[in-house]
């Protein structure tokens, strides 16, 4: 090395700089090119590690579940535990689809070692039917009889084939029956183990945070090294847990939390750090729902049509939901798979509208509005709006009513909290049009919301709906185990039931997911419900590793 000094020393001033310059811009552009074809010949995949922290008004009380019924703790099971279709290793049907035939994996346990057997399901099963637990699960689960075979083997037989019982499949998440079969299910809401749970799932329980007025700030988790699935790439997921959805919002900003879900279209415009944004919908939609029985004018099929042609829903979306929605077309919604794309649209016209009240007799008095002389009454066109206390919904009214005032409809609006929508005005069926959304299964069977059978509390057919052809189609559909005759059928449930305006569609909101940048992963597109979110979340990841192509 004392000839090269030498050399270099032997240098000018300005060939020193020079060659010093040179060299160093050999070197640095070696390691570019070295990295360059570093990254040609790798890609990056995902990898464990890393801290989650989700942001959720509410609080978890019955992580259980039977029990669960908060979205705050279905979220909590769906990380926890582990459904029936993640445990089973074969699921077999018989050809009249009445008995379901299920064999465990091998080598199943629970977070405290316990091993996991058929037992606990039909232990699960018989508990959801008990009327003690008060599961919302019960009513999907009535009619199934649960029978061990053998330590891995179980059978579950129904009265009468039910095509869409492996959604129910997918909803059950099961209950160790060792923690739980010595307690009377009155007695469950009193349990350590609804805050600390132990079950099967990706993810433990590993701790919780606590206010002395017993509100819960923080619930830790942590990824189950023994779980018998793909294990999950995050390592610490944690909830913190607000009052208000402002204080959500703030955190966020403040990068206290790294996620939140299920923001009205306003909130978006608060939040002011850099995010990814994920589409998610759940098969629903929200309607104006028609009570024929508490008002007059709503038994003419003019009136139900007028209300639904002087509506621009393209325009309505825009103006309440900010372009995160889709118009709802019919009782089905738009992206689930028995959603008929070619259904017949007529387009907004106030024109049309007009003239069919015109030609039902529906005459414009000089005040503006309509009335109509019944035998030897006059009847107006007054009508009542019943609305939730949700500013995009109460947006969406006063939208309503003045498009419809516009054709000489007198609309009266009563904003009621949700909590007395739920508690007194649905189940009383105390309206005459009333703003309400249904979110309907992935399957979208439609029993529960426009059989006959269903008109009345706890029914959910909020418009009284009463036409036997659709109650037949709801039954076939439920029962047909030909796939292309089932979605047919229900292209023709489609058609039978927009053609009767029993409700005016509205639209179907996106289910907003929003996440700081270093969140990956996220399965877009459709969710059964907002807790459905977390059935992937094992594969979400915060960090990568880069491997040879």
């Amino acid at each position: 090395m004392t000839w090269l000094k030498k050399i270099f020393f032997a240098f000018t001033q300005r060939e020193r700089v020079t060659f010093v310059l040179s060299l160093a811009t050999i070197i640095i552009s070696g390691v570019i090119l070295a990295w360059l074809g570093f990254l040609v010949s790798t890609r990056p995949v995902p990898t464990s590690g890393g801290e989650y922290t989700e942001g959720i008004v509410g609080q978890p009380t019955f992580v259980n579940p039977v029990i669960a019924l908060s979205e705050a703790d279905k979220s909590l099971v769906r990380l926890v535990f582990s459904n029936i279709q993640d445990l089973s290793d074969k699921i077999e049907i018989s050809s009249d689809g009445r008995v379901w035939k299920i064999r465990l994996k091998e080598n199943l346990h629970w977070q405290d070692g316990e091993k996991l057997t058929s037992d606990d399901i039909v232990f699960t099963v018989q508990k959801v039917q008990d009327r003690e637990s008060a599961s919302p699960l019960f009513r999907s689960w009535q009619g199934v009889a649960a029978q061990r075979l053998s330590e891995l083997e179980l059978r579950l037989s129904l009265v009468n084939p039910y095509i869409f019982f492996s959604d129910a499949l997918k909803n059950l998440y099961i209950l160790p029956k060792h923690l739980f079969a010595d307690v009377p299910p009155t007695n469950w809401k009193l349990s350590d183990y609804n805050l600390k749970p132990i079950g099967s799932g990706p993810y433990k329980f590993l701790s919780y945070d606590k206010r002395p007025d017993g509100f819960v700030d923080l619930y830790r988790l942590e990824g189950w090294e023994k779980y018998f699935g793909e294990k999950s790439l995050i390592k610490n997921f944690n909830f913190k847990f607000f009052i208000r959805t402002s204080d959500v919002i703030k955190d966020f900003n403040s990068g206290q939390i790294d996620g939140l879900a299920g923001l009205e279209p306003e909130s978006l415009a608060q939040i002011k750090r850099p995010y990814e944004s994920y589409s998610l919908y759940l098969p629903s939609y929200y309607a104006i729902f028609l009570n024929q029985s508490k008002s007059v004018p709503l038994k003419d099929l003019e009136v139900r049509q007028a209300l639904n042609w002087a509506i621009d829903k393209k325009r309505l979306v825009k103006d309440t939901l900010g372009d995160h929605g889709k118009i709802a077309q019919g009782p089905i919604p738009e992206g689930t798979f028995y959603f008929d794309s070619g259904l017949a649209v007529i387009p907004p016209s106030l024109d049309l509208a007009s003239s069919a009240l015109d030609k039902a007799g529906w005459k414009i008095t000089p005040e503006g509005f309509r009335e109509k002389t019944i035998k030897t009454s006059k009847i107006p066109l007054a009508l009542n709006l019943t609305v939730p206390q949700i500013s995009f919904l109460q947006k969406t009214a006063d939208i309503l009513k003045d498009s419809w005032s516009k054709i000489g409809f007198k609309v009266n609006l009563t904003v009621v909290t949700p909590e007395e929508i739920s508690a007194n005005v649905i189940k009383n069926r105390d309206y005459e049009m009333l703003l309400f959304g249904n979110v309907l299964g992935k399957n979208t069977d439609l029993f529960s919301f426009w059989h006959s059978s269903q008109r009345f509390y706890p029914g959910l057919n909020l418009s009284l709906y009463n036409n036997k052809k659709v109650d037949t189609l709801i039954e076939s559909v439920r029962q047909n185990l030909d796939e292309a005759k089932r979605k047919s059928q229900s292209s023709d449930l489609q058609k039978l039931i927009t053609a009767d305006y029993p409700a005016v569609f509205l639209y179907t909101p996106e289910y907003t997911f929003i996440s700081e940048k270093n969140l990956h992963g996220i399965k877009e597109g459709l969710i059964a419900e907002p807790a459905e979110r977390f059935a992937s979340a094992s594969k979400w990841y915060l960090k990568t590793a880069r491997v040879f192509k």
